[in-house]
């Protein structure tokens, strides 16, 4: 069970009580109302009123309009559309934002505590009151369980809260089954919405044997709220994990005496945050030394820190980095400094920035590396209707001997764009683009070339909207001419011819025409470009009860020019969905140039109940073999219990790269959980079973389905 976790979203569900009122009381039952001007005094019987989005109800009230405070006595009771509370006695001061409720209890729905609770919260105290967002409470209880004697309850004999924040919780105890089973004198409870407090959690793996998991929360100093969490292994031993949270960061630190590596493992993180006059100031450290979880011997520290500064017109910001890592003889080292300074002064924008770089490796006594300053400035002047000017300067300096990465540079070059509207040409959807610049590209065969270029783009027509509509084209072209200082020019054409023909309402065709070619010569990487001609078709066919089918494949028209094939595989894809429950799709992939058949793909998606089944398999019919095979079956029912179980098989290796298992059984306002997982492929197997109970109103992240680095096992989703 997880005390923190519950007892926080209690507190945020009491806490909304303090938020401010923005409404008056207004009456209802106007006419069973008394009310003495001189003492400013009104009294009712049989009272029904409206605060807020509450309507109250008592069998007396007693009431101070002018200094807004208002009681309810005697079977109060206070509802919502998603609260349902009675007590003995409820005071209110709406002027204060404060209340107080006597001998109380509460239905609180998920919806009222933000959905933070997937059930309903069970809420019973002999006193709670409270100021805004500060909560007080007396001889309390907390529990999701609905049942006239519920299986657990949590009680605490005080509680002091500030929603968002923190709460402090005396004397707490946690009663199961009619007996008290856990009491804890003192508990903190974070109420911030990233602070986590994880399951108790026990079970097995390959790397750590039996473990058992378990955190408690506590408070170091006012607004300082820490987590200690403790994983005792039977590998590896017994780790403490230290988070603490101060006012402007936090403190991550990880502690383990590895049996295994007999060595000291370390892990540490530090967050912190700080506003010295106008500039804002974020520095992070990160420090990794012998983690199993990663490499053995492995030794690595990074920090950094940014520094900004607004301003109205922009902001100025500089960003210092250091890293190093080292594992066994191999070092490497990285630094890295950057300036930058943004700027919006009317119609003209501005980037400059200037980056320091340096790497370092060593390796038994061998050095490399290098260094750099990389320089950019952006300057855009935005004209009259839809043209901008802009002037562009990129330059890689290396620092020393050493060489630096190959790129781009300009130094510089200056364009303008137009749209056809501003140019008041009857092209809508084109633009125009002219720039002159001198380019640099390379470090060891360097060549520098002036550019002088003419760019030309845009597209016409489009495609209707409606399913069965008349046949529509697009076209999308592209022109651009380009000089040289060299004398060498070159010119591109580029075009995409789209049509698309519903031949029936079940029948429909879409041809396709993309082509690209350069012509003259360009001694710049920046403008050279490939050369290809290709028709491509898709028929579609909708044959009624859910079938439909459908090919696609295209033709190279320079196949015979290049020497390569001139037909792609044609695909063939069958599927059946007669309805959303169920779905089945089969993909048959041919090649024309070899007349034999290259893959088929299939899988198949079925929801019975609150149960279901995907399998997804793919065929190799050149090595006739099954290449993989997935399976994956979710919430079987038996009786109180659910099972899912899924496997994925590599054909090609023969063996399991996943297999995975979950058991949950019913407790009614708890279930408990045990999972398998099996994820052997990897430079660590992830192989283990963890067992735990698992409160139903508390949201939790399950493991099950997912691989080592948190991706999806399977390939259900995907298009063919």
């Amino acid at each position: 069970m997880r005390a923190a976790g519950l007892a926080a979203a209690v507190l945020i569900a009491i806490a909304a009580f303090g938020q401010p009122q923005g409404e008056p009381v207004e009456f209802e039952t106007k006419g069973a109302l008394r009310y003495d001007s001189a003492s400013d005094t009104a009294q009712g019987e049989a009272i029904t009123a409206r605060w807020r989005e509450y309507f109250l109800e008592g069998t007396r009230f007693l009431g101070f309009p002018r200094k807004a405070e208002y009681r309810f006595f005697d079977g109060v009771r206070l509802r919502s559309e998603n609260l349902l509370a009675q007590g003995a006695e409820l005071f209110l001061n709406t002027r204060e934002r404060r209340w107080t409720l006597l001998d109380g209890r509460a239905e609180l729905k998920p919806a009222f505590t933000e959905n933070r609770l997937l059930e309903s919260l069970y809420l019973q105290g002999v006193r709670l009151e409270g100021v805004e967002n500060r909560v007080h409470a007396e001889q309390c209880t907390a529990t999701t369980c609905g049942l006239d004697h519920p299986h657990f309850h949590w009680s605490a004999e005080t509680l002091d809260a500030t929603a968002g924040d923190r709460a402090i919780l005396r004397k707490v105890r946690l009663r199961i089954l009619g007996r008290t089973v856990l009491t804890l004198p003192y508990v903190v409870v974070p109420l911030r919405e990233d602070d986590t407090s994880p399951l108790p959690d026990a079970g097995f793996s390959e790397e750590e044997g039996f473990y058992l998991r378990y955190a408690v929360a506590y408070l170091l100093a006012q607004g300082a709220l820490g987590n200690a969490r403790f994983d005792l292994m039977q590998k590896r031993g017994l780790g403490v994990n230290l988070q603490q949270n101060y006012a402007r960061g936090d403190l991550n630190l990880y502690l383990l005496r590895d049996l295994r590596q007999r060595a000291n493992s370390i892990t540490g993180r530090w967050q912190h945050g700080q506003n010295l006059g106008a500039i804002q100031t974020r520095w992070n450290a990160e420090y990794r030394q012998n983690s199993y979880l990663l490499f053995s011997d492995n030794t690595a520290w990074s920090v950094r820190t940014d520094w900004t500064l607004p301003a109205r017109t922009g902001q100025t910001r500089l960003s210092l980095a250091e890293s190093h890592n080292r594992t066994g003889a191999f070092e490497n080292a990285s630094r890295t400094l950057n300036l930058q300074d943004t700027r919006s002064l009317g119609r003209l924008q501005t980037n400059l920035s200037g980056e320091y770089l340096e790497f370092e490796n060593r390796f038994t006594g061998s050095r490399t590396g290098n260094r750099q300053w990389n320089l950019r400035t952006n300057l855009r002047y935005d004209l009259e209707r839809e043209m901008n000017l802009q002037l562009d300067f990129e330059r890689f300096v290396p620092v020393g001997e050493t060489t630096v990465f190959g790129g781009l540079e300009r130094l510089p070059e200056l364009s303008l764009t137009a749209s056809a509207r501003s140019l008041r040409l009857p092209l809508p959807d084109s633009q125009l683009r002219l720039s002159v610049g001198r380019f640099a590209e390379g470090f060891q065969t360097r060549i520098t070339r002036e550019r002088y270029a003419f760019e030309w783009q845009g597209r016409a027509g489009g495609f209707a909207r409606e399913r069965g509509a008349r046949p529509t084209t697009l076209w999308s072209y592209r022109f651009r001419q380009t000089f040289y200082s060299d004398d060498t020019a070159q010119y591109l054409l580029q075009s995409t011819l789209e049509q698309r023909l519903p031949l029936s309402e079940r029948f429909s065709l879409n041809l396709r025409w993309n082509y690209l070619r350069p012509y003259g010569y360009s001694p710049l990487g920046l403008d050279r470009a490939g050369f290809y001609n290709l028709l491509s078709g898709e028929l579609r066919w909708g044959f009624g009860g859910g079938w439909s089918l459908a090919a696609q494949s295209s033709y190279d028209l320079r196949a015979a020019d290049a020497g390569r094939d001139p037909w792609s595989l044609l695909n063939l894809n069958l599927e059946y969905q007669p309805a959303e429950w169920l779905r089945w799709r089969t993909q048959l992939s041919y090649d024309p140039n070899r007349e034999r058949w290259r893959n088929l793909q299939t899988d198949l998606q079925w929801r019975f109940g609150d149960s279901r089944l995907a399998l997804a398999a793919r065929y190799d019919p050149e090595r006739a073999r099954w290449g993989s095979l997935f399976l994956r079956v979710d919430a079987l029912k038996w009786g109180r219990s659910r099972i899912s179980f899924l496997t994925q098989y590599n054909g090609y290796l023969n063996r399991f790269e996943s297999r995975q298992a979950l058991w949950v059984y019913d407790l009614h306002c708890a279930e408990l959980e045990v999972r398998y997982i099996d994820n052997p492929f990897g430079f660590r197997r992830d192989t283990g079973l963890q067992v735990f109970i698992r409160l139903k109103a508390l949201p939790s992240f399950s493991r099950y389905g997912y691989g080592q680095l948190g991706q999806p096992v399977g390939a259900l989703g995907t298009d063919f």
